[in-house]
């Protein structure tokens, strides 16, 4: 149970940070208001996350789930900044 709660603290944290990253940058609206959003969001996706982390079978399944989904945000933010 520790090792899902800590992939789900600390992973779900770099996760969420992530996906507020990828709606800052990808929302067409002027920035405070996708700031604003972002600081809105964040802590309702990493609710989300810890939800879907600790619906894991292990830890080990939790920091994959958090792994892949980092994988691809941090895609998305790289693409995004070109």
């Amino acid at each position: 149970m520790w090792s899902k709660s800590f992939a789900a603290i600390v992973g779900g944290a770099l996760l969420s940070a992530s996906l507020g990253i990828n709606l800052y940058l990808l929302l067409p609206l002027a920035t405070d208001s996708r700031l604003l959003l972002g600081l809105m969001l964040a802590f309702p996706l990493w609710v989300g996350v810890m939800v879907w982390c600790y619906t894991s079978q292990n830890g080990w399944q939790a920091w994959r789930r958090c792994a892949a989904g980092l994988l691809v945000s941090g895609g998305v933010n790289a693409l995004s900044m070109i």
